[in-house]
């Protein structure tokens, strides 16, 4: 997918943004917001989401990613707040000397409590990045092609609580079906995806993984709690883009 926020053409998008609404069970349980802005390297991804009972952990969490013009993320900072904790964990891709044999790395700095914790990693052009929000679905599909029954399997670095630190894993994206979907936009072109981990050990068991809807440009329209689409997990709501 070519991207929307950095088509150096007048008139053409130079930012895209949307309001995502959380679902729990079934219930609304917070919301989204969220945007993608063209940058003279690449682009910026800022989101901030805010989940409420019924959610079992409210929470809040700022987030801010940069990516290059071919979608490679190169950095992310979180900001997540949960009861009166907070933590702030600082992500950022980096690439040897060029005199190193060793690759692209992946460096993590994680404040919390008055601690300090640091991983690294690393960071093959095959290696995706998966995060608490939908967005990193639009990135990960950005960078590559679907038609029906299709499918991408890549080693992954997993972020999310509790402490927004880095778990290597492989992940499966997966192609279903190919139809038109309800938007804020009215119905538009869309596919559904199924993504799953595909590293688990003897023992632990198949996971099922979960199951959305995207739009063309890659844009996640709603998705569900594992592969029932009768329990929503997230519905955008709002869609806006800018043009210069």
């Amino acid at each position: 997918m070519s991207s929307p926020a950095t088509d150096p053409r007048p008139a053409a998008v130079t930012r895209i943004a949307g309001r995502y609404l959380l679902f729990h069970a079934g219930a609304e349980c917070g919301e989204e917001r969220w945007s993608i802005e063209g940058t003279e390297t690449g682009m910026v991804v800022v989101g901030e989401q805010q989940t409420v009972p019924p959610h079992p952990f409210p929470n809040r969490h700022a987030w801010r990613a940069t990516l290059t013009r071919e979608w490679r993320i190169t950095g992310l900072e979180i900001h997540w707040t949960v009861g009166g904790h907070e933590l702030r964990a600082t992500h950022a891709a980096t690439q040897a000397g060029p005199h190193s044999p060793a690759g692209p790395m992946w460096r993590v700095r994680i404040e919390y409590g008055g601690r300090l914790r640091e991983q690294e990693g690393d960071f093959p052009e095959s290696c995706e990045v998966d995060f608490a929000t939908h967005l990193f679905n639009t990135l990960i599909l950005a960078r590559r092609d679907f038609a029906v029954g299709g499918e991408h399997e890549f080693p992954v670095l997993r972020i999310g609580p509790p402490f927004m630190a880095v778990t290597p894993d492989r992940m499966l994206y997966r192609c279903v079906e190919k139809g038109t979907f309800a938007s804020p936009r009215g119905p538009l072109p869309a596919g559904r995806y199924v993504v799953s981990l595909t590293s688990r050990g003897e023992g632990q068991g198949e996971d099922p993984g979960y199951t959305f809807w995207a739009d063309q440009d890659g844009i996640v329209l709603e998705s569900y709690e594992g592969l029932d689409r009768a329990r929503t997990w997230m519905r955008l709501v709002e869609y806006r883009r800018e043009v210069s």
